[in-house]
């Protein structure tokens, strides 16, 4: 890659210092990027150096308050490094498909719910299936996974809509439920009416799933009296078993219920969605498409059967 700064041809940049800049990124720290890169810290503080030397401004700054961070114009470097990281990627790729190869690392933004309800099933059958490919999971809302695939800091991401903005892959169509503790007078009825839920202590979950939740009652011309909010169903599920609310999520997500928590299904027939999604279809990674397919195979399956 060749920067053209004030007539000149600077030096060209390498994977490897691309990739330190990548890894500062996502550790926040210089001392954790180069241990990861095996570069000693004054080392890493020269290669940064020398890119921003390179560049002909500064990218990255640090402060006591906010330890490292990028600077405006660092953070769209870092966009556009990304993305010349991942081509180096696909290389890689393509060379080792020569030699009948899996290879590649994906990057995967899933929340918490999503983390623990199908990612390690679909760890476990890619790394049975090709062991050469590595996963890199990261953690965070649903919004969060949204920004990091608008950023290019993850190659797929599995959330629910809007997502509109993103090519996208439906993985799994769900039938909302209410929990509620079994005490509760509405556990009477084999169905739950979402009028009947207009004065009922709502525990929301957040993350992005709250979304659903609001629109749902708002289209009904209700509003709901949300009394805590939560971004972990298993926080909801223990207010539940208290006697402290009711919640609206999926039978699948709510798992394994509490003592004395118990659903009815919600009506009018309500489903979520959730997809897989990645920025562009056309473009995204030999490894990338990997994960898709086992995630596919896995999960669609299901949804089918219960469809």
């Amino acid at each position: 890659m060749h920067i053209h700064h004030r007539g000149d041809i600077k030096n060209v940049m390498n994977k490897s210092q691309i990739e330190l800049i990548i890894r500062i990124s996502e550790t926040r720290s210089f001392t954790k990027a180069g241990e990861e890169l095996h570069m000693t810290q004054p080392a890493v503080s020269r290669t940064v150096a020398s890119i921003e030397s390179q560049l002909g401004t500064k990218i990255i700054k640090r402060d006591k308050k906010n330890g490292i961070f990028f600077t405006e114009v660092g953070e769209r470097v870092l966009v556009i490094f990304r993305k010349i990281f991942n081509e180096f990627h696909k290389i890689d790729e393509l060379v080792a498909a020569e030699q009948g190869l899996e290879v590649g690392t994906v990057h995967v933004g899933a929340d918490p719910t999503a983390c623990s309800r199908f990612l390690p099933k679909i760890i476990r059958t890619m790394e049975e299936k090709y062991p050469r490919l590595e996963i890199k999971l990261w953690e965070g809302t649903i919004e969060q996974v949204k920004k990091w695939l608008r950023t290019e800091c993850v190659d797929v991401g599995i959330i629910i809509p809007p997502d509109k903005e993103f090519d996208t892959i439906p993985l799994l169509k769900e039938q909302l439920v209410v929990v509620m503790h079994s005490d509760h007078p509405l556990y009477q009825k084999e169905t739950i009416n979402i009028h009947d839920l207009q004065e009922e202590n709502i525990v929301m979950e957040k993350g992005g799933y709250e979304e659903q939740i609001y629109t749902l009652f708002r289209d009904h011309n209700l509003t709901p009296k949300v009394r805590f909010e939560m971004e972990y169903i298993e926080t909801g599920l223990s207010m539940i078993q208290e006697g402290l609310g009711v919640t609206i999520t999926t039978e699948k997500n709510s798992g394994t219920l509490p003592d004395q928590v118990v659903f009815r299904e919600l009506k009018p027939v309500t489903y979520r969605e959730t997809n897989l999604a990645v920025q562009d279809c056309k473009h995204m990674s030999k490894a990338t498409d990997a994960f898709i397919q086992t995630a596919l195979t896995l999960f669609a399956a299901d949804d089918l059967e219960m469809n």
